[in-house]
This record gives C-alpha cells, structure tokens and sequence, in this order.
C-alpha cells in the first residue's frame, strides 16, 4: 500500500506480489484511489495523512474481497512527520489528527509502516496526476516500484522516524498544573455557598480532584479517593475553609506565630492568648486542655465563613436566641464580637424573620375631613357597625336580635337601632329608620365584610352574604356615600370603631344577664343612647366658674333649629326678647367651644406615632390571615400600592402563589425590600 499528498489532492495505491514455486515475482495494480484536495486550505502533512486513511481503508476492503491469503502488508509513505504520528505513544493530537490515526491504528499496527522516497512511490501519481505521454511513470503506476520485484531483503530499510517537535501545530499543548490559588479565588468559592455543610462538601470534591490530577498529570504517587465523602475529608476540608477565614484577617498574628513570637500588644487576639497549631490560631486561655484540638479556633467577625458558622449552630439548635447560639459556636469556635455578630446573622435567618417579623406599620393618619367639619348638622357623617346576637323572649320562645350602631363622626353622637335578622332588606329597614329621625347623612364609613363583627361567626357569616348591590343602589338613590375599609383593618375607623366596641360590649353584657321581652330591649337601646350621647367629649374642669362640659346631646338639641336662617348673632341677643336668636347665639358659642376645645384633643396620636419606610412594589412579604397560624401565612409580592390622603402607603395589593389581590391589603408582614 502506498499513500501520498499534496496541494492538488490525496490518493493511495495497492499492488498485489506473488511468489510461485519457482521463486519468480510478479507485482500489479489491484485498486487505486484519488481524492481532490478540499476547497478550503489545509496543511500538507494533513492531507499525507488523509491519503493514509485512504490506504489503511482500501486495505480493509481488499483483505475481506480477495480469495487468497495475505501473508504480509506493508505501507509506504514518503511524510516522515506521518511517520512521526504513527509512532507517537506519548503526546496528545487536535481532533482532525486524533479522529484519522486511531483509523489507522485500528487497521495496522506502527512497524507495518516504511518510508519510502519521492520519485519511487507510485503513489505520487494520485495526488499530483501524470502526463499521457510520460509512459515510463504510466509503467510504474501499473506494475508498481522495481524494488518490488526483489527480495524483501533488498527493499528500502527502515529509517529512523524523527521525534515530533514541541512546537508542532497539530499536538494538543499539556495542561500546567499549578498546586497554588489566590486568595481572591478561594475567597469567590466561599462567597458562592450560603450553607456550611455544602461548603465542606465542595471542599472534599476540589480536594479529590486536585489529588487526581496530580496523580494523573504529573504522576505523583498519591491514593486517588472515590465513593462516599469519609469523616477525615470532611475535617480536611473544615481545617482548610477556617485557615483561608484567619489568612486575610490575621496575616500579621499568623506570621509571628510561626516564629515562635507573641502577637503585638495591639493586636485584637492578645488577650485570648493565641496559640498555632495544625495551621489554625486557636485560645490559649485560662481554661488548659489536654488536647490542643479541644481549644477553640478563633475566626474574625466580618467573614462569610464566620457567618455560615453560625447560621449552621442556629438551625441545628432549631433557630433559638443569641445567647444559645453564642454558647454553642463557643465549643469549637471563639467568635471576635461574637455576640453583635451572632445577633446580625440572625437578624438575617429568613425562617426567623418569617416567624417573628412584626406587622407593617405607618405614622397614624392625619383626620379626615369629616371628622373637622363644624358647619354639618350632626349624622351627616357617620360610622356603622353591628352587634349581637341579643336573645328576646317571644311568647314561649326565643328571638335572636341584632343591634345596628351608628355614630356621628364629627360629634360623636350615638344612635342605635334594632335589626329583626340578618337579611339585606333588614338592615336597610333599620337604616331607613335612622334617617326618617336623623336625617339623611352625606357619606357612611364601615368594615369590610367579616371584620364587622370580630368573633361571633353567625354574624360574620351572614354579613358577609349581604347583598352589597342592593345596598348600593338603595344608597345611590338617596345620594348616600358608603365607603367600605380594607378587610382586616378596622383601625381605619378609629374615629368610631372604639366607641362602637365599647357601647356593643356593655349592651352584649347587660342583655345577656337577664332574657328581655321586645318591649325591654327597645328601652334599654333608647337608655343606652341617652348615656351615650350624655358623656362629656371634652375635658371636665374642677372649677365652677368654667363652662360645662361638651357632650354629644346639646348638638342634638340645637338640630331642629338648624334649618333657621343663618345670620350674625351678638352677645346682647341673649336679653334679646326674640328667642330664638337667644338660641342661635348659644348655638354658635358652642360650636366655638367645640372648636377650640374638642378639636384640639384630637391633635394627639396615641400610638403609631413615627413615620415608617413606605412598601415598595417588589417587595416581599407575608400576608397575614386570622384563619391561619402565623407559620402558615402565605408568600407574597407587592403588585400594586395605595396611597393615602397623607402621601404614605397604607395598604397593598399583593400576588401571591395562588392568587394576586389587587383589592387593598393592610396586614402585612415585610421580609424583603426590593430596594
């Protein structure tokens, strides 16, 4: 088989020699192959060696075809750099070379190869073409190279292959294995990993792959490890994460220790005694061990390693304080300031935060318009809620009835009505009572839903089945205002919330005594109203000579004179034979006095009393339920924001995994800022 290359194209030839008993030779062409090279240029020692896979492949072919028995094959090429790859045991090649020698290792074997000169090879003819007229070279490509026709004694001898030069384009550059990393790097590899047990995990695998490729490479004679991760690799791994903590924080401490030297007078660690042993700085106390491994590492309080530490002692003491934790990490680890870092990384621990976090909260509102307007008879803004269920005796049996409170928002005034049920039509029948005595208000404030009545379930229940629509259009068609509050934020109406929780809990109380007839229950209301109204809204002074104390009925009294026509009115009308101008003066000193007396006591915020940072749309949160412990309380992010009359978020709509809330949400616990 001869092979060759050039410029123009690859080829290879195959010549058949017998030998019959008369020890004559005959030598002929049995195949030959031609290939152009490719368009695009490729080196010539690749396309010499495209012409030997070309040989070794026509080789295949013959030995299945032939009926005779081949007793030797012999490949001829005039590349001593083919030569050179063929015998490489050594050195690693590109894909092109890789793929095509192992063609030809898989077909022949290396001493099967011989060099043989230009001008002799045949082969040279399929890679460069031949003239018609040259028939002394046509003679050569039919019957093959004289030197055939000889003994194979005579035959060209094996020339010493040439060593493949380091610089050879086509062998694969050995991969340097260097044994020393920067502080940088390892530092990145740490920062990656937010779980100490990872961290050494990945430890013990960079640790096997570097005994690996030493092994491999540069043929150390060291225990390659595999299977399961082993207690020693797990400590190797610890003792080499703790030694990169202590290198970039105490460079100094570890350099004197090492010379057998104290530390400086200055330095954070004197007082600890340090001592080095096994790499690591460890205390060196007051407190002597027998074994030096017993005595704690020491670790800076500004690394991530430190951090990993305690965020581990913290979970597997099932996410107790800082002192336990403090306590724990103290029997292997002494933590510089270790109790404001064990307090920072827990202060991170989302499992805590979700747990713990307090409800958001925001600087209390400023008053609402309605609750400062002074020319407004009294109940044209009002609050509504219900109470109950109030048992009525009936004959033999037993009537449940509910009580609808209202209050003015702007004299705090009271005005309670009985509902007979629970129905949509009941309490707009209570409703329309209240305005045919009242008045008709101007706008109506209430919860939302099931936070009308905290507590009693039948209520809730039924409330929330109202007919909200036809509420609606009952109220629309009077010109009415109603303004329902976010659900689970009956704070929203301070202004009347807490009287309403204080006049419905008395009443529950009393009625609930003694079983009252229809006739009682209507009394004790109307008794109950009067007491109400009757209580001062403004300070009761100890001297005499002061004026009497504000209540919500002298506003009562003067609502039927408030149709009167309005007009400037003097002291002097006071003896003035007209009374009603007596009246209406009065009527004005004691909006004056509301005014400078009543308002003022509502200046004051009781609690909420500082601005807090406003949610951002982003932020994470957790959505707190009263029908869910609070472990339960679902995940969720802030899609959507409402902003109050004072420019401050008070409620959000939220997404959640199941669901997204663009009504408003109050109850909200923050976990993360988008920010």
């Amino acid at each position: 088989m001869f092979s060759d290359g050039s410029e123009l194209g690859y080829g290879a030839c195959a010549y058949l020699r017998m030998v019959d008993e008369d020890d004559r030779v005959m030598c002929s062409l049995v195949l030959g192959k031609s290939r152009l090279a490719p368009m695009k240029q490729i080196s010539i020692p690749r396309l010499e060696l495209s012409g030997a896979v070309v040989a070794c492949r026509m080789y295949a072919m013959l030995s299945e075809d032939l009926d005779m028995k081949i007793d030797q094959a012999v490949f001829w090429t005039y590349s001593t750099i083919l030569l050179g790859y063929i015998n490489n045991a050594s050195r690693r090649f590109k894909t092109f070379v890789g793929n095509r020698l192992s063609v030809i290792h898989e077909t022949t074997s290396p001493d099967q190869w011989r060099h043989v000169d230009s001008g002799t090879n045949p082969a040279d003819i399929a890679s460069r073409g031949i003239d018609q007229s040259d028939t002394q070279r046509l003679q050569t490509w039919l019957t093959g190279p004289k030197f055939l026709l000889q003994d194979p004694t005579a035959w060209p001898a094996h020339s010493r292959v040439p060593e493949l030069a380091d610089d050879d384009t086509e062998v694969k550059k050995e991969a340097v294995i260097n044994s020393t990393t920067t502080d940088t790097e390892i530092d990145r590899i740490i920062m990656r990993y937010s779980d100490l047990i990872k961290l050494q995990r990945a430890f013990v695998w960079l640790q096997r792959f570097k005994t690996y490729c030493r092994y491999r490479y540069l043929k150390h004679d060291v225990q390659v490890l595999t299977g399961d991760i082993t207690v020693i690799e797990v400590r190797n791994a610890t003792r080499d994460i703790l030694k990169c903590a202590q290198k970039g924080h105490f460079s100094e401490e570890l350099s004197a220790l090492r010379m057998d030297n104290p530390v400086k007078k200055d330095s954070r660690i004197e007082s600890l005694n340090p001592i080095l042993h096994d790499g690591l700085i460890r205390v060196h106390g007051r407190v002597r061990r027998e074994n030096l491994q017993e005595y704690p590492v020491i670790l800076p309080s500004k690394h991530h390693v430190t951090t990993l530490i305690v965020s581990h002692y913290h979970n597997i003491n099932g996410h107790v304080g800082t002192q336990q934790v403090l306590a724990a990490t103290r029997e292997k680890y002494w933590i510089l300031h270790g109790s404001s870092s064990v307090k920072k990384t827990i202060g991170n621990c989302f499992i805590c935060r979700r747990q713990h976090s307090p409800l958001m909260t925001q600087q209390m509102a400023p008053l609402v318009s309605e609750q400062t307007t002074p020319d407004k008879p009294p109940f044209t803004y009002i609050g509504v809620d219900y109470f109950g269920p109030l048992l009525v005796k009936s004959g033999r049996s037993h009537t449940k009835r509910y009580g609808c409170l209202l209050t003015c928002l702007a004299t705090r005034a009271v005005h309670i009505e009985i509902a007979y049920s629970l129905t949509t039509d009941s309490f707009i029948a209570a409703f329309q009572r209240f305005t045919s005595r009242r008045g008709i208000p101007e706008k109506v404030f209430s919860d939302n839903g099931s936070n009308l009545v905290s507590g009693d379930r039948e209520l809730k229940q039924s409330i929330q089945e109202w007919n909200q629509s036809k509420i609606g259009q009952y109220m629309v068609q009077h010109e009415i205002e109603w303004h329902f509050n976010p659900p689970y934020a009956s704070h929203r109406g301070g202004a009347w919330e807490r009287l309403i929780r204080s006049t419905r809990s008395i009443l529950k109380a009393i009625a609930r005594e003694q079983l009252l007839t229809e006739e009682k229950l209507v009394t004790l209301m109307a008794e109950a109203e009067r007491i109400m109204n009757d209580r001062p809204v403004t300070q009761v002074s100890n001297d005499p000579n002061d004026p009497m104390a504000l209540t919500p009925n002298m506003l009562l009294l003067f609502k039927a004179n408030s149709s009167m026509p309005r007009g400037n009115f003097k002291k002097t009308d006071t003896y003035s034979k007209r009374w009603w101008r007596q009246i209406q003066y009065l009527s004005d000193v004691f909006w004056r006095r509301w005014i400078r007396e009543y308002l003022p006591k509502l200046q004051i915020r009781h609690k909420w009393h500082r601005v807090k940072t406003d949610l951002r749309e982003g932020d994470v949160v957790l959505v707190a339920d009263y029908n869910v412990p609070r472990g339960q309380w679902p995940l969720g992010r802030v899609t959507k924001l409402y902003i109050g009359r004072d420019g401050h978020v008070r409620s959000c709509g939220v997404r959640t995994r199941n669901s997204e809330s663009v009504k408003p949400i109050t109850r909200l616990c923050l976990l993360e800022s988008s920010q």
